[in-house]
């Protein structure tokens, strides 16, 4: 465990999740291994024990740990998403995922507003830099958890922005409700794609403190989001080849 290093960073929880995922990858912890208690993994990386929660969830979600209750957390042998499995996914769930984009559209929408009018130019700096990082990781698209903890990040340091703390609330309660979401939809190299070039856009409209342009492209995105979901729900997948139903 040398080799983990304490953060100091707004994104936390999502560093931890990519140092542990690292880790894995590279057989520091191998499949079946069990991982450092709670408290250790506190101590190692400087971190609140429900930092390391929150943490840990993540990795189970993406189905590369095992929780199991007063025993603790082990390795599982990857595993990849098919575009059948996400399909069926998002059919099963395309009521709950529209009404979690509609309540985002709104909060998110009223985020940008109030973080181009209210944020420092520090502030602004750390949602660029967030960007930054998911361009890169946009570019090496084999790593959909890196994928998904940067799009959380970037869109609750929008939300963090505001200051508004019943706003931040609720947004956290949604970024939680996502999860899932944001790991199967980066399975797709298409929304990826559409994300890099819809983050952009927001980020250009925060640095030019553009606040309708800020909101227009936020409600863009997300609706661009649902549409993302749509086409593959309206789509099937043989041989390899994407066909309309």
């Amino acid at each position: 465990m040398s080799s983990i290093q304490k953060i100091n960073r707004i994104t936390l929880t999502d560093q931890i999740v990519n140092q542990l995922h690292d880790l894995i990858e590279s057989k520091h912890f191998i499949v079946g291994e069990k991982l450092p208690s709670e408290n250790e993994l506190c101590d190692k990386f400087g971190a609140s024990r429900s930092t390391i929660r929150e943490a840990l969830r993540v990795l189970a979600a993406t189905g590369l740990i095992e929780t199991k209750s007063g025993v603790g957390a082990f390795v599982c042998a990857p595993q990849e998403i098919s575009f059948s499995q996400v399909q069926q996914w998002f059919t099963e769930k395309h009521i709950e995922l529209g009404e979690l984009i509609e309540l985002r559209t709104a909060i998110e929408t009223l985020a940008m507003k109030l973080t181009i009018n209210k944020a420092s130019e520090d502030t602004i700096a750390l949602i660029v830099n967030i960007n930054d990082e998911f361009i890169v990781a946009c570019n090496k698209t084999d790593n959909k958890i890196h994928l998904t903890t940067l799009d959380d990040s970037f869109h609750s340091a929008i939300v963090e922005a505001t200051g508004n703390r019943l706003l931040i609330k609720i947004g956290k309660l949604i970024s939680d409700q996502m999860l899932d979401f944001r790991l199967r939809a980066f399975s797709i190299t298409e929304n990826i794609i559409h994300a890099k070039i819809a983050h952009q856009r927001i980020v250009d409209a925060l640095l030019a403190r553009d606040e309708q342009l800020g909101m227009s492209t936020m409600v863009e995105h997300l609706e661009s989001t649902k549409d993302d979901m749509e086409k593959v729900i309206n789509y099937f997948h043989e041989d390899g080849v994407k066909k309309r139903r």
